[in-house]
């Protein structure tokens, strides 16, 4: 018995350790190491839509009415080392074009407890902005978002995640960017950072059912005014400023029994944005948006969200309208959406979706049909919580 395993060890010390050799060996001849290689995603959003107006009051995204693809992205994720992971998306959409929409490194080992994201990433901003389009629950981002940030916080930074020594999740996550976004910043001064924070907080209530709350604080200097379309000078640029201010909250339930054919999810952000010019603040424009997604079968989620933002009148000239709708600086902006949809998701690779929006804004109302397609194709990385 003891000659088999003296013969045994060897045979497996070889089986184990080759590998790895020749892999050295192949990296040191080719100058190219295989031992990361990325995992890819392709992602096709297919979208149709009509509307009972004869120009829809709010373009989503720049899209008419009709039929037209929302988003083609490209995802890839890897391992650059022991101590960094990576992560670039690269997207094309009808309104937007061909870019990059995130390009960043996160760090695996650090001497310190803390985790860093720096490059190009959609910033720790509430939880919803950490969404790409073909992750979201619904066609389109929530109104108040786009009001104060555009099609998204995406911008170029660094943001350190720190978790709190408490006896729940509570991570702390503080960030400098770039300050490009154009709704919000878009200073002429090259070192106008913008400065962000987030507390995440998370509870198990049971073994079914979790709830999270964060809060978040985004400040920088902006030194033009929003209006018409276009950038108007406002006079003395270096006392301009934007604030925001955010909350969120999300609970899930899936029970332990039959949570492949049930489970419920209730979400809901506020966010507040100011302008603070000449030390007096202007606004605000403030709003939130609460949705809730019901599972009631192995691949049915049926699904509903309401929508509601103001915008001060002093900031109609701060923040342009994404809508078909001439406003006036002498009047505020109210609108509101309500949102229900059918969810048809036979794999994590494929959904299809049916829509309908009712909207209203300071009076205009409209209601929208829309009909979604979301495609994946490769290797397909984990939805965030």
């Amino acid at each position: 018995m003891q000659k088999y395993v003296s013969r045994f060890i060897p045979a497996i010390l070889i089986v184990t350790f080759t590998p790895r050799v020749f892999a050295q060996a192949d990296a040191s001849a080719t100058g190219i190491s295989r031992a990361f290689n990325p995992a890819i995603s392709v992602n096709a959003l297919f979208q149709a839509s009509s509307t009972d107006r004869q120009t829809d009051l709010w373009k989503e995204l720049g899209i008419p009415p009709g039929f037209h693809y929302q988003e083609v992205s490209v995802e890839m994720t890897s391992n650059v080392d022991v101590y960094l992971s990576s992560k670039i998306v690269l997207s094309a959409s009808e309104a937007e074009g061909v870019g990059v929409e995130e390009a960043y490194v996160t760090t695996l080992s650090m001497p310190i407890p803390i985790s860093i994201r720096a490059g190009l990433m959609l910033n720790t901003f509430g939880r919803h902005n950490l969404y790409h389009l073909h992750h979201m629950a619904f066609a389109e981002t929530p109104m108040v978002l786009q009001q104060v940030f555009g099609p998204d916080l995406c911008e170029v930074g660094i943001e350190a995640s720190y978790l709190l020594p408490f006896n729940w999740y509570s991570d702390l996550t503080v960030g400098i960017v770039n300050g490009s976004n154009e709704y919000l910043f878009n200073s002429e001064k090259k070192n106008d950072f913008a400065y962000l924070a987030h507390l995440d907080n998370l509870w198990d209530v049971s073994d079914e059912t979790t709830i999270r709350c964060g809060g978040s604080y985004l400040f920088g200097n902006r030194g033009l005014q929003f209006g018409d379309g276009e950038f108007l000078n406002v006079g003395d640029r270096s006392d301009i400023s934007s604030i925001v201010i955010g909350a969120d909250f999300h609970l899930k339930w899936k029970p332990l029994s039959g949570g492949r054919y049930t489970s419920f999810v209730l979400q809901g952000e506020y966010v507040n944005a100011q302008v603070k010019m000449n030390d007096e603040c202007l606004g605000p424009l403030h709003g939130f948006f609460a949705q809730a997604m019901y599972q009631f079968g192995l691949k049915w989620w049926v699904q509903g969200r309401y929508g509601w933002y103001s915008k001060d009148a002093d900031l109609v000239g701060f923040f342009p309208e994404p809508i078909e709708l001439r406003v006036y600086d002498s009047e505020d902006v109210i609108g509101k959406r309500i949102s229900a949809s059918i969810a048809y998701i036979p794999t994590e690779f494929s959904a299809f979706k049916i829509q309908y929006n009712y909207t209203d804004i300071s009076g205009i109302e409209e209601n929208q049909l829309v009909l979604q397609m979301n495609v994946t194709i490769g290797s397909h990385p984990a939805h965030k919580y």
